[in-house]
C-alpha cells in the first residue's frame, strides 16, 4: 500500500473517501409506514421523506408535510403577464404610437384582454414549471438513496424512510437507534460515493466548437441582414414579403407591353359602367359617332392604312353635358389635384412635382430616361380641342399620359374637364377681364 502511495501520491490524495449519506428503513406495509413517519415527524427531522410504489393517502399529513407554495407562484406569475401586456399595450397604443381606427378609443380593456389573457397563460406556465424545479431542488444528476440495494423494491412492493444527514437533528448513532426503534425490517446506511463532480475533459472543448459552429449561421444572417446589398436578404421567415403579385406602376415582364397594370380591353365595360348616353361617357355627339370603331379612341391608334388617327377629327362634344355648377366646379379641382396636379401642376403648367423631379434627374445623369415635360393645359392646341376631347384624353391616355377609367368615374371625370376650361381661362385671360375691383387692387399692389 505505501508503494502505491510513494508512486501515485496525486491520485490517492484526490480519491474522495466514501461519506454517510443517510440512513433507509423498509417497512413491511403501509401502516407501518404511516406510523413511523408519524413519529419522525414528531420527533422533530425535518430532511425525511417517504418512498412507496402507489401513492399513499395521508402520508403527506403523517410527515407533516405543508401545501404546497407553487399556486402562489403561479398566480404571481399569472398577475405579472398580465400587468406587462397591459403595460405593452397601453404604452404603445395610448402612448407611444397614437392611432385611431374607426373612432375606436386608443385605450380599452375588452380589446386588449385576449393579449392579456395569452400573456398571463404564458407567465403562469412558465411559473408553474420553473417553481416546481426549483422546490424540489431539481435538476440533480442523482439521488444518493438510489445507491442502497433494497431501495429497488420501491417500485413494486417496499415501502421506504429515508433521514438525510442533512438534517439538523441527524447523528449518526442516535439516528439509527431511532430508525431501529420504528420497528422497521432493515436499517441500511445510506452511503454517498462523493464520486467526483467534474465533468469530463473533453466536454469542455466539444461545447466550444458546437457553439461556435451553432453560431456561424446566424452571425452570416445576421450580418446579410444588417449589410446594405444590391440583392434582396436572406429571410427565415418571408412572412408574405415577396409575393408573386402586380403592383400599381411597377413593369412586368408577364406582358408584351411590359406594363402592370393592365389597360382596359377595347370594346369591353365592367359591371354597372353602361352608359347609353354618348355624350355622357364618350364625348362624342351621338348620332354623328354611329358606327365609329371606338379602338380608334385609343392613344396612338392606326388607320386601316397605316397612318396615325387624328383625333381631333372625331365628333366630339362642344358643351360638357352635365348641369355645371359650384359643386361640379369645387368637384372638378379637388380630382385634379388628386390625379393630375401630380405631373400637370396645380396651375396646369406642366410643373408638378413628379415632373419637377423626373427633369431634375434626367439633368443631372443624361441618358437616365425619357421624360417628357407635359404641355401646358392653357397653350392655344390644348385651348382649341373640344372638351369632348379632353375628356377621352383623360378616359384613355394620351401619348406617355395613361388613361384613368379605371380610376375616375365618368361623372368626376367632366368635373376636372370643367376644372381644366377653368385653368385655361385663368391662363390665357387679361387684365380687362376680371372685375373692376381686382384691376384696382392688383394695379395698387404694382405700384
Amino acid at each position: 500500500m505505501s508503494t502505491v502511495v510513494e508512486e501515485h501520491p496525486e491520485e490517492v490524495a484526490h480519491t474522495p473517501e466514501p461519506t454517510l449519506a443517510g440512513y433507509v428503513a423498509q417497512f413491511a406495509d403501509v401502516p407501518s409506514l404511516l406510523n413511523a413517519a408519524e413519529k419522525t415527524r414528531d420527533a422533530g427531522f425535518k430532511s425525511f421523506d417517504c418512498y412507496v410504489p402507489f401513492p399513499v393517502h395521508g402520508l403527506d399529513d403523517a410527515m407533516g408535510i405543508k401545501p404546497s407554495r407553487l399556486p402562489f407562484i403561479v398566480l404571481g406569475c399569472a398577475f405579472a403577464g398580465a400587468t406587462t401586456a397591459i403595460a405593452l399595450q397601453y404604452l404603445t397604443n395610448a402612448f407611444d404610437y397614437q392611432y385611431i381606427i374607426s373612432g375606436k378609443p386608443m385605450f380599452s380593456i375588452p380589446a386588449n384582454m385576449p393579449v392579456t389573457f395569452e400573456l398571463a397563460v404564458l407567465f403562469s406556465a412558465f411559473g408553474a414549471l420553473l417553481g416546481m424545479l426549483a422546490l424540489n431542488n431539481l435538476p440533480k444528476f442523482y439521488n444518493k438513496i438510489f445507491f442502497v440495494d433494497p431501495f429497488q423494491k420501491a417500485t413494486t412492493d417496499g415501502f421506504f424512510l429515508g433521514i438525510e444527514c442533512e438534517d439538523p437533528k441527524f447523528h449518526k448513532q442516535d439516528t439509527a437507534q431511532f430508525l431501529k426503534s420504528l420497528n422497521p425490517v432493515r436499517v441500511d446506511e445510506c452511503i454517498d460515493p462523493n464520486a467526483s463532480t467534474a465533468l469530463p475533459k473533453f466536454l469542455a472543448p466539444l461545447a466550444i466548437c458546437l457553439l461556435i459552429i451553432g453560431l456561424i449561421p446566424l452571425v452570416i444572417l445576421a450580418r446579410m441582414r444588417a449589410m446594405p446589398k444590391d440583392i434582396p436578404r436572406v429571410e427565415i421567415l418571408t412572412d408574405m414579403d415577396f409575393q408573386p403579385k402586380l403592383k400599381s406602376q411597377r413593369t412586368s415582364e408577364m406582358f408584351a407591353d411590359g406594363r402592370g397594370m393592365r389597360p382596359i380591353i377595347a370594346g369591353t365595360l365592367a359591371r354597372g359602367d353602361f352608359y347609353e348616353d354618348i355624350p355622357l361617357s364618350e364625348g362624342l355627339e351621338a348620332e354623328a359617332s354611329a358606327g365609329i370603331d371606338h379602338s380608334l379612341l385609343l392613344p396612338n391608334a392606326k388607320n386601316p392604312d397605316g397612318t396615325t388617327v387624328k383625333l381631333g377629327d372625331f365628333p366630339w362634344v362642344t358643351e360638357i353635358p352635365m348641369e355645371v355648377n359650384e359643386d361640379l366646379m369645387a368637384r372638378g379641382e379637388s380630382r385634379y389635384n388628386i390625379y393630375c396636379a401630380a405631373c400637370h401642376g396645380k396651375t396646369g403648367k406642366g410643373d408638378g412635382l413628379v415632373s419637377q423631379r423626373a427633369m431634375a434627374l434626367q439633368k443631372a445623369t443624361p441618358g437616365i430616361g425619357t421624360w417628357i415635360k407635359p404641355i401646358t393645359l392653357y397653350d392655344q392646341p390644348i385651348r382649341d380641342q373640344a372638351v369632348g376631347q379632353i375628356f377621352n384624353s383623360i378616359t384613355h391616355g394620351v401619348r406617355k399620359m395613361p388613361g384613368y377609367a379605371s380610376q375616375i368615374p365618368v361623372e368626376d371625370r367632366w368635373a376636372i374637364v370643367l376644372y381644366v376650361r377653368a385653368l385655361q381661362k385663368a391662363g390665357s385671360g387679361t387684365l380687362d377681364q376680371i372685375p373692376e375691383e381686382e384691376q384696382q387692387r392688383l394695379q395698387a399692389e404694382a405700384q
